[in-house]
Formats: C-alpha cells, structure tokens, sequence
C-alpha cells in the first residue's frame, strides 16, 4: 500500500513539473523596449532636457538651481512634492561646494581668533560649518516652473533659490560665527559666479 502511495505521489509531482515547464515555454519573456525614452520629453521646456541654467537662458546670474524628478505615481500632490525635495537635494550638492570653498577662503584668512580660527583648524570644521549653511539656507528655496511627461506622468520641478534669499537666510543664522557669516555673505556672489564659469568650462571640453 505504501509503495501503491509512493509512485502515485512521483507520478503527480512529475505531471505537475511538466505542465510548469510547459507553461513556462508558452509564455515568451517580455523583450526590453527598444528606445524607451523617445516620446518621453515631447514638448518638453528646455531646462527639463538640457539643465536647469536654460530656464534663464545666456543670464542666470545670482541664482543656484535644480531639477527634480517622480513618476511612477498617479498621486499628483506625492509627485509633486517628491520632485522638489529632489530639485531642492541638487541645490544642496551645489550649494555644498560653494560654501565650503568661500568657508575654507575665510579660514585662510584667520591668523588666530577666539571663535572661528580654532573652531576651522582642520578640514572637519569647515564641511561641519559648510554643512549647517546649506542646510538651512536650501529651505528658502522655491519651485518656479513644472512639467509633466505626457508619456509616462513623471512630474518634473524646477527649484530655485537666488542670492538675495540666500544672504537673507544667513544673516538669520545668529548661531553662526559673526565673521563667517560676514565672509559668505559679502563674498558669496563672486565666488558662485567664478564657480558657474568652471563649470562652463568643464561641459565645453
């Protein structure tokens, strides 16, 4: 009787791997789609494609900005606000290396203070001080434009944030070493200027 059992339990297990692989046979793997991203950006507005700096054209002076991205979603207001956090996080990496370099000019102009001059002694106190300046200045960032991909419903977010927000933003930040926040702020237009012309330069090659 056990046997009987036995090679009937074999016997169903092999028709039950059979019939999977032929099921599996049947259905053909789906073949990546060839050019997926042709229609995606019909009609689009030109710093969706090239960059945010096309928004302002040859003259985005005083102005640091970002481009954000979702789909996948069909809840416009998630969409929306997961765009520009994203747009606003590109601000901050820009923001980021701006900061540290006009923060790391004023530290080469200490030659000894209570506050600051020690505080900046190494490398560690200067992204520490760039980092609490990015972050609360990307805050008063803003969306100025929006798009959405009619092919896939991806909501893109143009973010901005110009330098009179910016300076405003640091003279709030009464925490911060008086100096450094003198620096930045009477510095801060040159320096991203110089910066946004290495950076020309850098895309021209």
């Amino acid at each position: 009787m056990k046997t009987r059992s036995f090679w009937m339990l074999a016997a169903l297990l092999t028709f039950v791997s059979l019939a999977l692989v032929a099921g599996c046979k049947s259905t053909p793997e789906p073949k990546p789609t060839k050019d997926a991203i042709i229609g995606e950006f019909d009609g689009a507005p030109d710093w969706v494609v090239k960059g945010c700096a096309a928004y302002w054209g040859d003259n985005p002076k005083e102005k640091i900005c970002g481009v954000g991205s979702m789909g996948g979603t069909a809840n416009i207001a998630l969409a929306r606000k997961t765009a520009i956090t994203r747009g606003r996080a590109e601000i901050a990496d820009t923001l980021s290396t701006r900061v540290q370099s006009l923060v790391q000019d004023y530290q080469a102009t200490v030659t000894g203070g209570e506050n600051f001059g020690k505080a900046a002694s190494d490398e560690q106190s200067v992204t520490a001080v760039s980092k609490t300046i990015t972050d609360q200045t990307v805050v008063g960032t803003q969306m100025v434009d929006s798009w959405i991909s009619k092919k896939s419903g991806t909501f893109y977010a143009l973010v901005v944030m110009d330098m009179e927000t910016f300076k405003k933003a640091l003279s709030e930040m009464q925490t911060l070493d008086a100096g450094v926040r003198k620096f930045v702020e009477e510095n801060a237009a040159k320096a991203f200027d110089q910066l946004d012309k290495e950076i020309d330069k850098l895309n021209q090659k």
